[in-house]
């Protein structure tokens, strides 16, 4: 009997489609060796305006408020800064957004979401039609 496969083809990158969108090389702030998922979404320290990772609910130095998106990973080997491309307008797809205490999308709620509007990057929710449905 014929062993059946399922398989996937995941194409999609942050971007959602149909946006211009704008970025800009940014100093990101790492407590130690870490690697940031691209979608993570980063706010910027009010006090050395520089970007860092995004709390929900944050309230230290500007950490609760996004500022901008990756749009592919960045790694640090240790503490300190590391320069990235990051998205500062544009439409993201909602499913890739990543909050980095959690690494996924649970904990976007509409709050988030009207943070990111607020800072002109549209979240927007996207079907890729090359993946089947279970």
């Amino acid at each position: 009997m014929a062993v059946v496969t399922k398989t996937t083809n995941d194409n999609g990158g942050v971007l959602a489609p149909g946006f211009k969108p704008q970025t800009r090389p940014e100093l990101i702030t790492f407590a130690g060796a870490a690697t940031l998922l691209a979608g993570c979404i980063l706010a910027r320290d009010t006090s050395t305006q520089k970007m860092v990772i995004f709390v929900k609910g944050g309230s230290t130095n500007g950490n609760g408020i996004p500022a901008a998106v990756l749009l592919y990973p960045v790694t640090a080997a240790g503490a300190g800064d590391v320069m990235s491309d990051v998205l500062i307008l544009g439409g993201v797809r909602k499913e890739r957004l990543v909050i980095n205490a959690d690494a996924n999308d649970s904990s976007i709620d509409g709050i988030v979401i009207d943070q990111l509007r607020a800072k002109g990057i549209t979240p927007v929710t996207t079907q890729q039609l090359a993946v089947l449905d279970p």
